[in-house]
């Protein structure tokens, strides 16, 4: 009897070590990076959270600066970036805002000024909400937000494409300070090289065909 109950006794053991191991393998498996499990987000093959932004300013974009900590030019600026992506700035100053992030626009504003002109200034950037318009044959026309890299054929596309009776070969951008820009959809379609930008304020028109 006593043997009997020796042997259970081992039994049961064994099983509870077969049992300990198996749950700490199943761990180790669902923690590691390679398995169906959750990953472990400090593992070093994660991939990185990215913080940064890619908006940058373009011609066309309406821009509000602010100046402080000083006495030598006002405080409120506000200028159009120009096709050659440049603004003036006060004092006769000039300098490229295209291509250039936020903070990079006020570093770049703050050095030229500090300490060449000014023995201070404190510089603040705000961009005035970016869009453009798409009229004539395409599907729904309208205003759109300004996101990025727009040219005339995405724009196009992001009004919900041509419509039957377009004239591909006849689109039209009117820039914001008045300029035409004749594009030929269908050279566009093809290649894009033949392709134009369309800048924040601009509008593209789609003309109608005849037959």
């Amino acid at each position: 009897m006593f043997c009997e109950m020796k042997s259970s006794v081992k039994n049961y053991f064994v099983l509870f070590c077969l049992s300990v191991a198996m749950i700490t393998q199943m761990g180790c498996e669902t923690t590691g990076s390679g398995g169906d499990g959750v990953v472990d987000a400090s593992a070093t093959d994660a991939p990185p959270i990215s913080t940064t932004t890619d908006t940058t300013y373009r011609p066309g974009a309406q821009i509000k600066i602010n100046f402080a900590d000083n006495n030598g030019i006002p405080p409120t600026w506000e200028q159009t970036v120009r096709e050659d992506g440049t603004i003036t700035l006060p004092l006769g100053q000039t300098i490229r805002a295209a291509d250039l992030r936020k903070g990079e626009l006020e570093a770049a504003i703050h050095d030229l000024y500090v300490p060449r002109i000014l023995r201070r200034l404190t510089v603040s950037v705000k961009a005035e909400e970016q869009s453009y318009f798409v009229s004539g044959e395409v599907k729904t026309p309208g205003q759109r937000m300004h996101t990025g890299a727009i040219t005339a054929m995405r724009a196009i596309a992001a009004a919900g494409d041509f419509t039957d009776f377009a004239k591909k070969d006849q689109i039209e951008i009117f820039r914001a300070n008045g300029e035409k820009v004749e594009v030929n959809g269908k050279k566009a379609l093809k290649d894009p090289k033949n392709d134009r930008p369309v800048y924040p304020g601009d509008r593209v028109h789609v003309h109608r065909r005849l037959w």
